[in-house]
């Protein structure tokens, strides 16, 4: 969805018909269906009421259609006036036309919409430009937004030609916005607050998609591994929630997740690290026991020791800095075992791989692992594995972090009750 969507909905409705809105804005009829069935689709609502004998979209709203009408409106009210010059020029006006009170907008001419389309402004591009001056650099934005910096800066110079004047002041240590820039970030916030107060739909938000909460995770060993299947229900439950900011998930490295953080590429994180800087906050996600993960066609007996079993085999280990990989190095000095080799790699998934082809033997938490792929003997239950969710205590949207880590509180509640409900009828069976 982009502003070019928003000015046909808005035109039908003024106008009540596609013919007469596509005339007025010199496209097609179907070009104003197809944006109108696009934003219903977003927003998974009806927003046009249509007859049973009409094949083309009318101006008749139904609620969720006027909703979005009034936020439409004010938001290409504002870009009306960035484009004149007025949000720039007359910074106390923007404040109080985009302040919190519910504010009754007059219609847009159709000169206005028609100005507003030729200029090619997007929201993508103010959302872009929003979160340069956040993070105060262009190549945080783009690490942050999942772009290239080349990306940024034609965005940025796009705005820039737009509005007529410069907004970023450009120097070694980053960039620092101007005055103009600092009236144009006041009136980009009220429209945010806006947006998302009456929307309530992050799917509808550009300026929710560019200010997404980024939660990095490790890399999961398989598709159906215990931490894919947190992260995929944890997707789905966020959406079926609807809450906002919309949620982006990377995976990487546990040690890469930490260096994230701290330059604000990431909002949280999910990893199996003990030591933490001071200034992180973390709570525990689960506690997973250790196993020694072997290749199917092992010969060894399990009544054999530890030693004696990892002696005959190269063990796969995990990167440095890693929690895993600490546990590791702890349990072979701990238990004076020398395996026979050492091969060592960031990708659990190959590592696991590396194990069911038979090349290799690893020390691998529950949950990571299909029983019926390797053989598996349990270590001592000193050595588990905690996975973690981190973030900086100072991170600016401490709720969005609190119903993130509820989020996966309850998601995990509900794997152990299942779990519960599953192993009853076996213990039933076996009593």
């Amino acid at each position: 969805m982009e502003l070019s969507a928003l000015i046909y909905f808005v035109s039908l409705v003024d106008h009540k018909s596609t013919h007469d809105a596509a005339s007025v804005l010199n496209v097609s009829q179907s070009t104003i269906s197809h944006a109108v069935s696009a934003l219903e689709h977003a927003m998974a609502a009806p927003l046009i009421t249509r007859g049973v004998r009409r094949r083309n979209h009318t101006g008749i709203t139904t609620a969720y259609g006027q909703n979005l009408y009034r936020s439409s409106v004010m938001l290409l009210h504002w870009c009306a006036d960035l484009l004149s010059g007025k949000t720039m020029r007359a910074p106390r006006l923007a404040l109080n036309l985009y302040s919190d009170r519910r504010v009754t907008f007059p219609g847009l001419s159709d000169e206005s919409l028609q100005r507003i389309l030729r200029s090619n402004l997007s929201l993508r591009m103010i959302g872009h430009f929003l979160t340069v001056c956040d993070v105060g650099s262009i190549a945080g934005a783009a690490r942050k937004l999942l772009l290239t910096q080349p990306t940024v800066t034609r965005q940025l110079h796009k705005l820039e030609s737009i509005v007529g004047t410069s907004l970023l002041v450009r120097s070694t240590c980053g960039v620092q916005p101007t005055a103009a820039a600092r009236l144009l970030i006041q009136g980009c916030q009220s429209i945010d607050r806006m947006y998302r107060r009456i929307m309530k739909d992050e799917n509808i938000s550009y300026f929710l998609q560019t200010r997404a909460l980024h939660l990095a995770a490790m890399m999961p060993s398989s598709p159906d591994s215990s931490l894919t299947i947190l992260l995929a229900r944890l997707v789905r439950y966020w959406r079926e929630k609807r809450f906002s900011p919309s949620l982006t998930i990377s995976t990487t490295a546990a040690p890469t997740i930490i260096t994230g953080l701290v330059n604000a590429d990431y909002d949280v994180g999910l990893c199996d690290l003990v030591d933490l800087p001071s200034h992180f906050q973390s709570v525990d996600v689960e506690t997973q026991n250790l196993f020694l993960v072997l290749p199917m066609n092992s010969t060894e007996s399990a009544a054999m020791s530890l030693p004696t079993i990892m002696g005959a085999h190269v063990l796969a280990v995990p990167g440095f800095g890693t929690g895993l990989r600490r546990l590791t190095d702890m349990f072979l000095e701990n238990e004076g075992i020398v395996p026979a080799g050492v091969v060592e790699t960031q990708s659990l998934s190959l590592l696991l791989r590396l194990v069911i082809d038979g090349t290799c033997c690893a020390l691998l938490p529950a949950g990571s692992f299909h029983a019926a792929n390797v053989r598996a003997i349990p270590l001592p239950r000193r050595y588990r594995m905690t996975t973690r969710l981190v973030w900086k205590a100072s991170h600016a949207d401490m709720a969005s972090i609190e119903r993130l880590k509820n989020s996966i509180m309850e998601i995990q509640s509900q794997r152990s009750r299942n779990a519960t409900i599953r192993s009853r009828p076996a213990q039933a069976s076996a009593a």
